[in-house]
């Protein structure tokens, strides 16, 4: 099945192909009743078939680290979404990480920490500094309007 197939064909393609079966066990039941137990044996077996060819035919799923958020381990900055892994002859094994709106990158792994959730970096604030309000004067009485 390919991405052609949404939910509701799927579901369509299943709901036609239960009336087939169903007309297929009627016919058999009215004209053959004594080759209907073969014929369910042989819808049993054909219906087993398919759910293990569909079943060998899904991609395997993605390994656990893909899609998990990467931080940098001494500068604990957000460097991106992990997409995959390998092998460099200088850095040796890697992370490719595609940082937001960019291109992957690769990051060597002992340099590198995974979290399962993004979380937002604190940014430092600088001690804040008095403003004075346009409504007050020097002496701090109201200015009248």
């Amino acid at each position: 099945m390919g991405e052609f197939m949404d939910g509701y064909t799927i579901k369509a393609a299943i709901a036609v192909g239960a009336l087939i079966v169903l007309l297929l066990l009627w016919l058999v039941w009215k004209f053959f009743s004594k080759l209907f137990k073969f014929a369910v044996i042989g819808l049993l077996l054909g219906a087993t078939g398919a759910a293990y060819y569909y079943y060998r035919s899904l991609p395997p799923p993605p390994p656990d680290y893909v899609g998990k958020h990467a931080y940098g381990l001494n500068s604990g900055r957000y460097l991106g979404v992990v997409e995959g892994q390998g092998e460099d002859k200088q850095r040796g094994a890697i992370w490719i990480i595609r940082p937001p709106g960019g291109y992957p990158t690769m990051y060597p792994k002992s340099r590198v920490k995974l979290q399962d959730k993004w979380e937002p970096e604190a940014k430092a604030e600088d001690s804040p500094t008095p403003t004075p309000s346009p409504t007050s004067t020097k002496d701090g009485a109201r200015k009248k309007k």
